[in-house]
């Protein structure tokens, strides 16, 4: 068994009749959209974000029929933001096999986006669930904010560590943050409850972001997509700035002439790579998810223990140590 099927124990059974749920939720298509979607649900990944929906739940008295929408509402709004992000990022390879904007193209992969964005919006409507529409609302401004955000700041050449963390709490700890709140309302939870449980998803979301980059820096066969993605597009994560600060002015200009050549250059990105690694990069990313991990857990110390509870801090644990 693996170590998400243990953790995820004390909703197994719930998640499985999600899952033949989330299925039948868009077989209602034209025949060009299912091809697209039947690929995407192939490859469907690890499905972090309704585990910790239905965990959450469970966590606050038990899963219900509105634990199942929610559920469904956020993998819908997170897979179309892979499909949107794979144009943006000029991704090849999603979870090991070929985007579908490598197979489909642009059109393909922000039409299909799109469609996902509208049914878990035609969803909420449908089984009057506003308040969660309202939730999933607030995380796609955020995560749109990262992204321009990132854009922008690469652009213009802005980087620092604070402005990394703003970027990665839209893009990233957005989506876990009404993950886990969505899963406490489902639940009837009262509204301070459910702010634990945001916070929760939250520093989660900032912890895997972070050691998301910190893979950056492993082999592409180790994790499934491509490596070195980061340094070709000018993205400025927190291994590079943790390893930039321990330069003098001269030195780090010297650097960053380096880095801009690593958008083009493949050896300089394996330059790049070793310098990150050789000067602690890693490292002080590596304290950094520890940190996060460390201040979710926190926010829910005054929610009562329970197995889901603890699947929640094993999960928690499982971000700093996952592998892909």
């Amino acid at each position: 068994m693996s170590k998400l099927s243990e953790i995820a124990r004390p909703v197994s059974k719930e998640l499985e009749e999600f899952k033949r749920y989330y299925r039948g939720v868009q077989e209602e298509t034209s025949y060009a959209l299912r091809v697209i979607l039947w690929y995407v649900l192939r490859r469907s990944g690890k499905q972090v974000r309704p585990l910790l929906t239905y965990l959450s739940a469970s966590a606050c008295g038990g899963v219900t029929e509105s634990t199942k929408v929610a559920a469904a509402m956020v993998e819908l709004v997170h897979t179309a933001s892979l499909l949107h992000d794979d144009v943006v990022d000029d991704s090849a390879l999603r979870r090991g096999a070929p985007s579908v904007y490598r197979l489909w193209k642009a059109k393909g992969a922000v039409l299909a986006g799109d469609y996902m964005l509208a049914e878990g919006l035609r969803l909420a409507v449908a089984t009057e669930e506003y308040r969660m529409l309202e939730l999933m609302n607030e995380a796609v401004q955020k995560m749109s904010r990262g992204e321009l955000s990132q854009l922008r700041r690469s652009r213009k050449r802005e980087f620092s560590i604070e402005g990394y963390y703003s970027v990665i709490e839209g893009k990233t700890a957005a989506l876990l943050s009404a993950s886990t709140a969505a899963g406490a309302l489902s639940a009837g939870a009262a509204g301070g409850v459910v702010q634990q449980f945001k916070r929760f998803g939250e520093r989660l979301g900032m912890a895997f972001q972070v050691r998301d980059d910190m893979l950056d820096y492993s082999t592409s066969e180790e994790i499934g997509k491509s490596t070195g993605n980061d340094l070709q597009e000018g993205k400025y994560t927190l291994p590079v700035l943790h390893a930039l600060g321990t330069l003098s002015q001269r030195e780090r200009r010297a650097m960053i002439a380096q880095l801009n050549r690593a958008r083009v250059d493949a050896a300089a990105r394996r330059e790049v790579s070793r310098f990150v690694v050789e000067s602690g990069g890693l490292e002080a990313s590596a304290l950094a998810v520890r940190r996060f991990v460390d201040e979710g857990k926190e926010a829910l110390r005054g929610v009562p223990d329970s197995e889901a509870r603890r699947s929640l801090f094993a999960l928690a644990d499982y971000m700093v140590e996952r592998k892909k």
